[in-house]
């Protein structure tokens, strides 16, 4: 008996992942042509900063240790766990979607996208779009897709923590100074764009192997 195949996105879901890559991906040229080659925060980032700032002055302990989601080292174990958690279960597509899904992101937004839109912070560090936001936001939407083929509250919980994770990180970023908010929203929505799109591709490349190898399969039971 064949094993269940389960979809990183379910049939009826395909045309919302897709608009969400789309605006997602056009989120994040907007806002990179907008800013590109700027050496100063928008009039909107520095309003931001400002009321963090308020917020958390005197508490930059606490603001360190808001940034751990987004330290590489943790994401790259959560990745570790996803992969082994979907092997046991069966899932070699959310196995093959942890590791290409952040990676391919964290390629795109920091090696590519930072020199490409030149935006920069603290006297010359390119900012746009935040790598570390990419790499957090990529391994959340990792895991909110991990739910998507189960229960509905499953699901909305999972996003409900991952967009409290995601402002936590954001948050301290923001108020550290690594990073001006602007620069967070691109690197999620690259994170976004990226894993989603990972997604489609891989279900649909993994279903184009199955149908083949099923219709391969006929003619032998037939003659049987």
């Amino acid at each position: 008996m064949q094993p269940t195949i389960i979809r990183l996105v379910p049939s009826g879901l395909v045309p919302l992942f897709v608009a969400l890559a789309s605006v997602s991906g056009l989120v994040v040229a907007a806002l990179g042509l907008l800013f590109s080659g700027q050496r100063t925060g928008s009039a909107f980032d520095e309003n931001v900063y400002w009321a963090v700032y308020k917020q958390f002055v005197g508490e930059r302990g606490l603001l360190q240790a808001m940034l751990v989601p987004t330290e590489p080292v943790l994401l790259v174990v959560v990745i570790g766990l996803i992969v082994m958690v979907a092997i046991a279960r069966h899932r070699p597509r959310l196995a093959i979607l942890a590791v290409a899904g952040p990676s391919l992101a964290s390629l795109l937004s920091s090696p590519i996208l930072k020199p490409l839109f030149d935006r920069t912070i603290n006297n010359g560090s390119l900012a746009y779009p935040s790598g570390h936001t990419t790499g957090m936001v990529a391994v959340l939407t990792v895991l909110v897709l991990a739910t998507v083929s189960t229960r509905r509250s499953w699901t909305i919980l999972a996003v409900v923590g991952a967009l409290l994770i995601a402002g936590i990180g954001t948050t301290a970023l923001v108020g550290m100074k690594f990073h001006y908010v602007t620069d967070t929203f691109g690197g999620a929505g690259v994170a976004v764009a990226v894993v989603l799109t990972t997604a489609l591709v891989i279900d649909r490349v993994a279903d184009r192997r199955s149908r083949e190898h099923v219709e391969s399969e006929e003619p032998v039971a037939s003659a049987a």
